[in-house]
């Protein structure tokens, strides 16, 4: 019995009127609950019922109790079909005999009917003294202030590994393809976490062949069903450490995260934390303040690690993050709080509660988050104190790293050996840029250059301004140790005017 299924029979036993079930799945919830809340303490037989607002009241199962319960509410309204509304049947509900047990289907989706919180809340008394109960279930659940305190709410947990193995088991009895390898077992498993149970059931299906199983084409799948949840996005893109010039303490920090104990599964890529969550002061709505504390909690209750990069615009703070992920061979999934808010009232709360649900169950627990940032003073102490690997700051390429980066990029856009411009205090994405224009053009770097003009010279107050924030402050993405504003000095000092001027002087 699982926790969430021994949470129930308690509930039941002390007459809890008002249940609220947070499912993906609620089908196969009820397959595995139905036979554990048939019978009361007292070992007598609950009527148990399903509403939808298609089909109105269904039995759950055949027992004379559970017809009686259709029949009551069917005489309490006079009309079978006034059941499809929420609030006639949940009027009707005060006529069920004891010991009934009624489930409602998408519950959630009429929760902000002032009309349906109050038929909820008029059962409660009168449920508790006659041990009846209503099981409201949804994919999401954000009750509103009329019931929070009235309705206990349950999550129900996405499978895991022996929960999707057990699938696989069932699969295979009913079909003729012989049972892969314990290997391809596992790998097939891994293809499928965080998938709900109909979903696991769907993709192995559609992946098996006569001889074996197509992980591939789970993996395939499983991303378009994580991208379904608002907010979350996989990212395929083809970083690695190798595409990433410079920030050799940094990759080496990360090739023994990766590689070590407690091996991170997934990583969750938070791209400028600071525009997310550092404006949690100013949010009169309250969403703000709620993604965060529900950030907060998820990485402290998970044990979540995470890692803050700071640094200045184009210096592979987010093409290391995304690499990251690549070189381990695990998922990259992008974090968009901005994504998650919605219009409707409660619509925001669930969205990041789902998502984070998500993420547990794709990282089996062991998620660890990237968040890149421009401007860290923003950010709350509390969220930066969840990211417990430490900060690293990110500062102008050195000479050394400039040449790393130009030989990445003069390969990527096939640029044959020449002069090259002087690139003091560029970035990598400046670089990078400058090899993009001279492809192009079908021109020279050092004339692809003259359309360039770096940070260091746009925004240059800005970049000593940070440059003097992190002093001593921070770990070096560049080298071992703590950033030193002495690694970039030189590159605030002499940076060519690679730009074209304009004189404003008239004659």
């Amino acid at each position: 019995m699982t926790h969430l299924e021994s949470e129930l029979v308690n509930a039941r036993a002390v007459s809890t009127p008002l249940l609220a079930i947070r499912t993906a799945d609620a089908s196969h919830l009820l397959t595995r609950v139905l036979p554990l809340l048939s019978k009361t303490p007292e070992d007598e037989t609950c009527g148990m019922v399903l509403w939808d607002c298609v089909r109105g009241v269904t039995l759950l199962t055949e027992s004379q109790e559970s017809r009686a319960v259709r029949e009551a509410l069917a005489q309490a309204v006079g009309n079978p079909m006034a059941l499809k509304n929420p609030v006639a049947m949940l009027d009707a509900a005060n006529q069920a005999p004891p010991n009934a047990v009624l489930f409602m289907l998408n519950a959630h989706l009429f929760l902000q009917d002032p009309a349906v919180r109050q038929a909820l809340w008029n059962l409660r008394d009168g449920f508790k003294a006659q041990r009846k109960s209503v099981v409201l279930l949804g994919r999401s659940m954000t009750l509103p202030p009329e019931l929070d305190g009235d309705v206990i709410v349950y999550d129900d947990p996405l499978p895991d590994r022996a929960q999707a193995s057990a699938i696989f088991e069932t699969i295979f009895e009913s079909v003729d393809t012989p049972k892969p390898t314990a290997e391809t077992m596992e790998k097939a498993v891994d293809a499928v976490a965080g998938l709900a149970p109909f979903a696991i059931e769907q993709n192995f299906s559609l992946a098996l062949t006569p001889k074996t199983v197509s992980i591939e084409s789970m993996q395939d799948r499983r991303c378009a069903v994580i991208e379904q949840t608002p907010g979350l996005s996989v990212l395929r893109g083809p970083e690695t450490f190798t595409t990433v010039g410079g920030c050799q303490n940094a990759k080496r920090f990360f090739s023994r995260v990766i590689h070590g104990k407690q091996a991170p599964a997934t990583i969750v890529f938070i791209d400028e934390i600071e525009k997310a969550l550092g404006g949690t002061k100013g949010d009169t709505s309250g969403t703000s303040q709620d993604q965060l504390m529900q950030v907060l909690m998820f990485m402290q209750d998970k044990r979540s690690s995470g890692v803050l990069f700071i640094g200045h615009p184009g210096c592979s703070k987010s093409a290391l993050a995304k690499a990251v992920g690549n070189e381990a061979g695990i998922l990259t999934i992008q974090f968009d709080m901005g994504a998650m808010k919605g219009s409707l009232v409660g619509q925001s709360e669930a969205r990041i509660r789902e998502a984070l649900r998500v993420i547990d169950a794709v990282s089996a627990g062991r998620a660890l988050f990237i968040a890149t940032c421009n401007q860290i003073s923003s950010l709350p102490p509390e969220l930066r104190r969840r990211f417990k690997f430490g900060t690293f700051f990110f500062g102008l390429p050195t000479a050394e790293e400039r040449e790393a980066i130009w030989a990445i990029y003069l390969k990527k856009f096939n640029i044959p050996a020449q002069v090259r411009p002087k690139d003091t205090g560029w970035t990598g994405a400046e670089i990078e840029t400058c090899c993009e224009l001279a492809n192009r053009m079908e021109t020279t770097l050092v004339e692809a250059a003259t359309y360039l003009v770096p940070i260091t010279v746009s925004s240059k107050e800005k970049i000593r301004v940070l440059c003097e924030e992190a002093d001593m402050k921070f770990i070096s993405a560049s080298r071992e140790g703590v950033y030193s504003y002495s690694e970039n000095e030189g590159a605030l000092e002499q940076v060519p005017a690679t730009g074209r001027r304009i004189s404003t002087k008239t004659a």
